[in-house]
């Protein structure tokens, strides 16, 4: 008993992600503003949730990094298009946009998450995700890019049969 009380005496207690980007968004309200005003007049606004779309990466505790950031507006016209594949994909079932797990990442966020010097998350095109757990996912996904993914210029990459990468920077 007195193992167990003092275990969980020295756990640390993390604020959850909402308060987390509460804490940040007080902050930055007037460029979250922005943007999200920019993506309503593009007709792609709450196709990811704000908090989703501006998590950096993954791994931003591992490298010291912020977990969200606003992209430079000149790199805003970059994200409309992904938003539009992520709405197919979400009206099909096949993605749920609240997992999106990374977005927009500057080039030290990028090579601290292990991207490429290429990324496309440098330029706010792409989004990784965490797919729903249903059985089909992957075979829906994989039947979606090749059918149309060459006309929306849909990159599709796998980290895990479950952690996937979209961008619309060129079919492959």
């Amino acid at each position: 008993l007195t193992l167990a009380f003092a275990l969980t005496s020295c756990s640390v207690i993390r604020p959850s992600p909402e308060a987390r980007y509460k804490r940040w968004h007080a902050s930055h309200a007037p460029e979250v503003q922005e943007y999200s005003a920019f993506l309503q007049s593009n007709a792609s606004a709450d196709t990811v949730p704000m908090q989703a779309l501006l998590r950096t990466a993954r791994r931003w505790r591992l490298c010291g990094n912020i977990e969200f950031a606003t992209p430079p507006p000149e790199l805003w016209p970059n994200m409309p298009p992904t938003l539009r594949v992520v709405a197919q994909l979400r009206d099909a079932g096949i993605l749920d946009p609240t997992l999106a797990r990374s977005v927009y990442r500057d080039e030290a966020m990028n090579t601290c998450a292990g991207g490429s010097s290429g990324s496309k998350h440098r330029e706010n095109r792409a989004i990784d995700f965490d797919l729903p757990p249903n059985s089909d996912n992957v075979a829906r996904l994989c039947e979606f890019w090749r059918t149309q993914g060459p006309a929306l210029n849909l990159g599709l990459g796998f980290y895990t049969p479950t952690a996937i990468h979209l961008d619309t920077a060129g079919f492959r």
